[in-house]
């Protein structure tokens, strides 16, 4: 079987994609799609061309994030290039696969593919999340604010997923879902 997984950052996402490999799951991460479209120059051309970014710049990529954190507006452009693509990219693989796992952001642009779709929330309280970014990031704090502002509209994300699983607990809570055939291969 086939899954969609999101949740708000920090959640335990990766954590519980990690564990399903171990269950014989493949897995996608959204994030590495893009990351992949870059190397597509009919994105490159109208990523630059929508956003007056001169080609000869270098870590287009970087740029881009910088850009997408700027304003609204940058980010409707950003994600009007990259979302029909990675979109696509996403039902093909869900109808081609077997015992995949993709992870989503929960935004609402991607409502539609958890409504059609299995899906799988991961949950953690805000305080639990913020400990958890503050540990494994350098980052200023800042940028866990940015996200979480983009992710506002979760809770309708969560209610079209199928499961909802909690994880303030440790990782080895995790488990306990592919264990029970709650998560079915």
């Amino acid at each position: 079987m086939n899954y969609l997984v999101t949740g708000l950052i920090c959640s335990g996402k990766s954590t519980f994609l990690d564990i399903a490999k171990k269950y014989s799951f493949n897995i996608i991460k959204s994030d590495d799609i893009v990351s992949n479209l870059y190397s597509d120059e009919s994105v490159v051309y109208e990523i630059e061309k929508h956003l007056n970014i001169d080609p000869d710049q270098d870590n287009l990529e970087a740029i881009v994030k910088k850009l997408f954190f700027k304003s609204k507006k940058n980010r409707e452009i950003i994600e009007a290039v990259f979302h029909p693509i990675v979109h696509e990219i996403i039902k093909k693989s869900l109808d081609k696969n077997e015992n995949l796992m993709i992870e989503l952001p929960p935004i609402i642009n991607n409502y539609e593919l958890f409504q059609k779709y299995k899906s799988i929330y991961i949950h953690a309280t805000k305080e639990i999340r913020i400990k958890r970014f503050n540990k494994r990031n350098n980052i200023d704090s800042t940028y866990f604010d940015e996200i979480n502002a983009l992710q506002r509209d979760f809770e309708l994300i969560k209610e079209a997923c199928d499961l909802v699983i909690c994880n303030d607990n440790d990782a080895d809570a995790l488990n306990k879902h592919f264990d029970k055939g709650i998560i079915k291969k």
